[in-house]
């Protein structure tokens, strides 16, 4: 039989209803024509029929398969009332969780657990009765065990001492292990963590390792690049200064202006000057520093002035031009 379609609260669709009983399926069949029976009825039906009771095609016990999934998710979302709410238990609960509240439904019927005891009792009020039942009987040697009959010629003191110490002790052992497993399962898995940490850490570290290579060997590039760079400048300071040296020691003592000021100056006319002037001017020098040697070689009329004053010229105009470089390419650097 099923579940009273008067218990349940709300809509109850018609293909969750046994085709027998016309009920709520309770531990639902189903046949290959897709009806649905409660595994109680179509056991019956099948005894003294080999068809279903719906379309009377044949059927049989073996061909039976439980519900479609839907189906039993369907049923067991239904609302039903307790079954003692008759007694005044007013909880309304799904059907997958009803068996569970009927165990222990505090309206619910129990037995007296006395022996010979044939009364009948609702769940909240068994201490009461177990307290004033005729039945109940102590050891009168004091083990505090309840005697199940009016006969103690069987009952052992000792013996059943016993029995209960062994049961707490199985009970206790078992309680035992079952921590112990669990210490065990969690110490594993710790493990576990613990060495994926470590593998992680590793990696990390190694990975951390080759980027710092890779650092220091920039570094040791950058630094050998600034000692070459410092190098360079001071060889190139060292030149100026001899080159300054060498001009100062050229240069009369009379009638010209001083080095530094005659190299500004003719810095400044330089840049003032176009490139097609630059470019005049270093090819008239040339042609006078070729006229020059010519001339005095052809025995040209010329004074031992004019030739040290010639002299002194071109050598001061070399001078110049190779301090202008090296003040360029200090200036690069």
């Amino acid at each position: 039989m099923g579940y009273d379609l008067e218990r349940f609260v709300g809509y109850v669709n018609e293909g969750l209803l046994c085709c027998v009983c016309r009920d709520v399926l309770e531990r639902p069949l189903q046949a290959p024509c897709e009806h649905a029976f409660c595994s109680s009825c179509i056991s019956s039906w099948l005894v003294y029929h080999r068809s279903c009771p719906e379309d009377r095609l044949p059927l049989d016990v073996s061909s039976l398969k439980p519900l479609y999934r839907y189906m039993r998710n369907d049923l067991t979302r239904l609302q039903i009332r307790c079954v003692n709410a008759a007694q005044g238990c007013e909880v309304v609960c799904s059907l997958e969780n009803l068996h569970a509240h009927e165990d222990e439904c505090e309206f619910a019927f129990v037995s007296c657990s006395n022996t010979g005891c044939p009364v009948q009792v609702e769940r909240r009020g068994l201490e009461a009765h177990l307290s004033e039942c005729n039945f109940r009987r102590e050891c009168p040697k004091g083990c505090g065990h309840m005697l199940p009959s009016p006969n103690q010629s069987q009952h052992n003191c000792v013996a059943e001492l016993r029995i209960e110490v062994e049961m707490l002790r199985a009970e206790m052992m078992c309680k035992v292990e079952e921590v112990r497993r669990e210490m065990e399962s969690r110490l594993d898995s710790q493990r576990r963590h613990m060495v994926q940490k470590e593998s992680q850490l590793k990696s990390e570290v190694e990975e951390l390792k080759g980027q710092l290579a890779c650092l220091m060997s920039d570094m040791r590039a950058l630094l050998g690049a600034e000692r070459l760079r410092r190098q360079e400048l001071a060889e190139a300071e060292v030149e100026k200064r001899e080159l300054l040296e060498l001009l100062k020691d050229m240069q009369p003592s009379r009638g010209r202006p001083p080095v530094e000021k005659a190299d500004r100056e003719r810095n400044q006319g330089e840049q003032q000057t176009s490139p097609w002037e630059v470019y005049s001017e270093s090819r008239q020098q040339q042609q006078r520093e070729t006229t020059f040697p010519s001339m005095c070689a052809f025995g040209s009329p010329a004074s031992p002035q004019l030739g040290d004053a010639v002299r002194k010229g071109g050598t001061r105009s070399v001078t110049l031009d190779c301090i202008k470089r090296k003040s360029r390419e200090v200036t690069v650097i």
